[in-house]
């Protein structure tokens, strides 16, 4: 894992420099919290951790039912 501090208005680039897969902007610090704009192509899904965690939960399910009808 790569920590690393920046400051409203930083961002960083993610991938090669010349041709970034994306960005990320620190846009705000206020009141303990952080707001992060993400600029990525709409086929790389950008999701907050608890999203992705649900996302695979209902993966999961699905694989279940599948395996279920297909194999009782």
């Amino acid at each position: 894992m790569l920590t690393i501090t920046r400051s409203e208005g930083q961002e960083i680039v993610i991938g090669n420099p010349a041709a970034p897969l994306g960005t990320i902007r620190i846009d705000r610090i206020r009141s303990g919290k952080v707001r992060i704009s993400f600029d990525f192509p709409e086929e790389m899904p950008v999701h907050r951790s608890e999203v992705a965690a649900d996302i695979l939960r209902e993966r999961e399910e699905q694989d279940r039912e599948f395996m279920k009808k297909t194999f009782g």
